[in-house]
């Protein structure tokens, strides 16, 4: 059985990935970039990621066994590692087209926020660097390497990489859940963190390593797993007084961190509010010691669970008027983020192809957000390519 309150959150955040990927300056971008926290989309959808595929196998692995539960997940990484393929070798090819505008997705521009840290911001990196290669004769050996290994492709969707790896892991992991072992998967994965924190290992050549650091991200992935494994328990303890309380705390926690976040002197556009109670030498400084996002700083991962606590609670109580509200346009989107996920590199590529949305007009380009989004919506209510794309 679905819980929709689920659904709605993931609609939320794949809905703050596809604005953030678009890149328009626009109001939706000011209010989707860090301004419920210290936190992205990015990180609520690794998260319920975990707690949705552990939430769906649980009854599979109680009535048929680990066995076909885990063939079933090892044929989903297929299916999403083939899709991640044929994006990238699309991409590749659509870049050769003259006048055809695809560098928002083949190329990056850093922020100061990945693994190189803040010396690299404004570097721009070429994310399919000897593509060409594949039109040589000989065709060189190597390039065939590079896209098995998704070393490169567009920046936007490069976590699939990530997931297709958790996915081929996960059966062993809820092998161990449903052994009651939950305690030790915690431990092993928070360990494993930690050691990634302290040393940045990198494990494999993969471009997502880049921004999804696999042994640091993988905590949230298998934080989410344990606690949709055991869902109904978690939230019956939720409902005692101490598991109240809790929420009461995680609900002021949450707060008081989105008020911080407010203070970000980072304006992503000359309509963004933001607060000025922190001075800008402080913020950054408390930011780099304990929010930075490719390796989860432990406040970024606080923050992150402390809102889904409060979000879900929140939910659980309002539920009625909030759907009612919201509910027809995000828990469609939150059923089929996968399919969202993929779609849109398509709209990013129409997007960059739109010359007067280069402008940086705010109000055109929330326009835009506006109408994408809508798209996105009719796309997924009239099941368009089903068939074909992932859900």
């Amino acid at each position: 059985v679905r819980d929709l309150r689920i659904d709605l959150l993931r609609g939320v955040a794949i809905v703050f990935v596809l604005v953030n990927h678009l890149q328009l300056t626009s109001l939706l971008q000011g209010a989707t970039q860090e301004a419920v926290g210290m936190v992205s989309g990015a990180e609520f959808f690794v998260l319920l990621s975990g707690l949705v595929l552990a939430m769906v196998y649980r009854p599979k692995i109680a009535r048929e066994g680990i066995v076909p539960a885990g063939r079933l997940i090892l044929r989903r990484a297929g299916k999403i590692y083939l899709a991640a393929l044929v994006i990238v070798i699309t991409l590749g090819l659509l870049a050769l087209i003259p006048g055809l505008n695809v560098t928002p997705a083949t190329t990056f521009t850093d922020e100061g926020t990945g693994a190189a840290g803040t010396a690299a911001t404004g570097r721009v990196y070429d994310l399919y660097a000897g593509f060409d290669r594949l039109l040589q004769y000989p065709v060189d050996a190597s390039v065939f390497a590079d896209i098995l290994l998704l070393r490169m492709g567009p920046w936007q969707v490069n976590i699939l990489g990530f997931y297709v790896v958790m996915l081929v892991v996960s059966p062993l992991i809820l092998w161990a859940l449903a052994r009651r072992l939950w305690p030790l998967v915690l431990a092993v994965s928070w360990v494993v963190y930690s050691i990634q924190f302290f040393t940045r290992i990198r494990v494999l050549p993969s471009q997502f390593e880049d921004s999804f650091p696999l042994l640091t991200w993988q905590v949230l992935f298998v934080t989410g797993m344990v606690a949709g494994f055991h869902r109904h328990r978690v939230v019956e303890w939720f409902g005692t007084r101490l598991g109240r309380a809790l929420i009461a705390v995680c609900a002021v926690t949450a707060l008081l961190l989105a008020l911080w976040s407010w203070n970000n002197p980072y304006l992503s556009s000359s309509l963004d509010l933001r607060l000025d109670l922190v001075p800008e030498a402080s913020f950054g400084a408390v930011y780099s010691a304990a929010f930075e996002r490719t390796y989860l700083d432990p406040g970024r991962i606080l923050n992150v669970l402390v809102l889904l606590v409060t979000a879900y609670g929140l939910l659980t109580v309002l539920w009625r008027p909030i759907d009612r509200a919201v509910g027809w346009f995000f828990t469609p989107l939150g059923q089929t983020t996968l399919y969202v996920f993929i779609v849109q590199l398509i709209l990013v590529l129409i997007v960059a192809n739109i010359p007067v949305l280069s402008l940086g007009d705010v109000w055109i380009n929330t326009a835009a957000n506006i109408v994408i989004l809508a798209l996105v919506w009719i796309m997924v209510r009239k099941r368009v390519l089903f068939g074909v794309i992932p859900r």
